[in-house]
């Protein structure tokens, strides 16, 4: 928005969607001009300059939808983290929550000081929109990226096994799986419907750190989704170049590659990005960007251009996540008929505090998806956690049975 058609004292939107959308929402300011004698008294109109009406501005009309939001608002009322529902062909956003968050009276009109310090200075940052600005390791649930690119090399057999102990030495270094114990044999659908990390550690090194990147980034992470709401941070994909800069040429090892196969190490994410993901999963590349405001025309998004054999192996092993008796995200499933539900889960090491939990997925009912994307912070378990999370959800979209917003 031009500067010049603001003056002293005019309202704006500084943050938010408001922001975003200024330029729509402002509307135009009127004119009249008059003539003035030289006392500066009015003497009439200019007859070459007619007065001009203000103009209204636009309204705009949100994707959210309030049963949706409400539910989701409600489920993080004691919780730290983030919820994000929505519609992975159309890229709408039903409902979005970063907790905690703060009241928004307090912005309603002149702020105590006091008020704006208890905000500002909150340890859990309230003022931070975690949906779009908090980074967070993504732990398991970035595994499907990392089969995407085995299964791009046509020597790769999904259904070789790898021998989990529970434990893996690569080099001088110890890696360990989440169940210590071991999986014991595991091919690829098994290893991610247990999220065996053994089998991604011996199967990954034979690739290259570059290789694993492309394909991190063809999924929209290290880069904006584009999501209008103003801010957004792009993350980090860990490249040699990356790392060579953070730790020196001689600094770092390949053992790099095995922690970032699992969502570990450098890499970093946004839920916005992840939920960006999950679409793109959902509608095997197909889905638009993600956005809060239903505008005419939504800019490309990404598009992953995996073949066929590719995306029908991701996608049955996102069912085996949760309806195998063994799978970690068993516990996302509402026993609902004609409910099919696709996912995983991830429990992020966090070097700050205890594991994160997440649970990413879609829900299909009627024909129609619904994407998910939960994270709660230093909770623990994704599986144990987040997955029941979703099930509430997708339970709660079912009972109401329509969305009043669509």
């Amino acid at each position: 928005t031009n500067a010049n058609e603001y003056e002293l004292g005019d309202i704006i939107g500084w943050t938010g969607l408001e922001r975003s959308y200024e330029h729509f929402l402002k509307g135009q300011r009127g004119v009249q001009f008059y003539q003035v004698d030289a006392y500066g008294r009015e003497v009439g109109h200019v007859a070459d300059f007619p007065p001009r009406d203000p103009e209204p501005g636009q309204n705009i009309i949100t994707t959210i939808d309030i049963n949706v939001q409400k539910k989701l608002e409600y489920i993080m009322e004691e919780r730290r983290g983030v919820i994000i529902v929505g519609l992975p062909e159309t890229g709408e956003i039903l409902g979005a929550v970063s907790a905690p968050d703060y009241k928004p009276e307090l912005f309603t009109g002149l702020i105590l000081e006091n008020d704006w310090n208890s905000v500002l200075y909150h340890p859990e940052k309230p003022l931070v929109n975690r949906f779009s600005q908090g980074l967070y390791p993504p732990g398991s649930i970035v595994k499907m990226i990392t089969a995407s690119v085995m299964m791009d090399n046509p020597d790769f057999d999904p259904h070789a096994e790898q021998i989990c102990e529970g434990v893996y030495q690569f080099g001088d270094r110890v890696f360990a799986c989440w169940y210590t114990t071991g999986h014991g044999s595991v091919n690829l659908t098994s290893s991610i419907l247990h999220s065996c990390d053994i089998y991604f550690y011996k199967t990954i090194q034979y690739y290259e750190l570059a290789k694993l990147a492309q394909y991190f980034r063809l999924f929209g992470f290290g880069q904006p989704t584009g999501v209008d709401i103003v801010g957004e941070l792009k993350g980090t994909v860990p490249t040699a170049s990356y790392m060579n800069n953070r730790y020196g040429r001689f600094g770092w090892s390949k053992g790099a590659l095995l922690n970032f196969c699992i969502g570990q190490g450098e890499i970093l994410v946004t839920p916005m990005q992840v939920f960006n993901y999950v679409n793109l999963l959902a509608t095997r590349g197909q889905a638009l960007r993600p956005h809060f405001v239903n505008m005419a025309q939504i800019s490309e998004n990404i598009k992953p251009n995996l073949n066929t054999e590719i995306w029908d192996r991701i996608i049955f092993d996102m069912g085996q996540v949760i309806t195998h008796k063994n799978g970690t995200g068993k516990r996302a499933l509402p026993l609902i008929p004609g409910m099919k539900v696709y996912g995983k889960t991830g429990t992020a090491e966090n070097p700050h505090g205890e594991d994160h939990a997440w649970f990413i997925g879609w829900m299909n009912y009627h024909e129609k998806n619904y994407s998910i994307v939960v994270l709660l912070e230093n909770a623990g378990s994704g599986g144990v956690v987040a997955a029941p999370v979703a099930r509430e959800v997708f339970k709660d979209i079912v009972k109401v049975n329509q969305l009043v917003s669509r």
